[in-house]
């Protein structure tokens, strides 16, 4: 069984314009403004042509993209998480557990991933494996745990393992622990040089007053959480 079906009751939350769950509120709300900046500079109303949310989990950012003017596809491997997705989606928005049918529905000009490529130990292959998916002038753009939050928070009821290494261990939910793989700025920016892509954006968005304020957090926030970094093809 995918791991990640067995966090469906954490992911699969859903939101309205005036009401952020707990389960998402760090990433809507500290995470999404960056993203979004981003986006909005990268692209006007004109060429907001197609996105793919690569591992959208339960698909809020896929609304998102769709509200921005984006033809949405989001993909996710598992099940549960899709058929949330699915729910959370107004019916313009195609959500697909089949790698083959994202795929099919490229060459997408945005690419959006956020909170997925700590997950993946292969990363280089992954990111190999989707940049082909972009149209020659498209934008990747993605959001990772900021290894400085791992560490801060490494002895933590949710982060456990890392002892100083690259991996651990996330368990945000009693049993069910998922690897961690805390790479950098660098890590990543090695690997998109390699294959020819340029940063056009970092960010590490800061924990506002605001938010602490109204949310309490299961772990230390005095560094930030995010580390978001952005690419575009450098051969053109």
């Amino acid at each position: 069984m995918n791991q990640w079906n067995q966090l469906t009751d954490i992911f699969s939350c859903n939101c309205s314009e005036n009401t952020i769950p707990e389960c998402a509120a760090d990433n809507i709300c500290i995470a999404w403004p960056s993203i979004i900046s981003c986006i909005d500079q990268a692209f006007t109303g004109q060429n907001r042509r197609k996105a793919l949310d690569f591992g959208c989990g339960g698909g809020l950012f896929c609304r998102k993209l769709y509200e921005l003017g984006f033809t949405v596809t989001g993909y996710d491997q598992a099940e549960e998480l899709v058929k949330a997705a699915r729910l959370n989606n107004p019916e313009g928005v195609t959500i697909t557990n089949s790698y083959a049918m994202a795929a099919e529905n490229g060459k997408y000009d945005l690419i959006t991933s956020i909170m997925v490529f700590q997950f993946i130990a292969d990363i280089e292959t992954t990111i190999q494996k989707i940049i082909p998916l972009l149209q020659p002038n498209g934008l990747i753009i993605f959001a990772v745990f900021n290894p400085e939050f791992i560490e801060e928070n490494s002895d933590s009821e949710v982060f456990s393992g890392f002892n100083q290494k690259q991996s651990g261990y996330m368990e945000l939910k009693k049993g069910v622990k998922v690897e961690v793989y805390n790479r950098t700025e660098a890590d990543y920016r090695t690997i998109f040089n390699k294959f020819g892509w340029q940063e056009v954006f970092l960010d590490y968005p800061a924990f506002t007053e605001e938010f602490l304020a109204r949310y309490q957090m299961p772990f230390a926030t005095n560094k930030p959480e995010y580390l978001i970094q952005a690419f575009k093809n450098n051969n053109l």
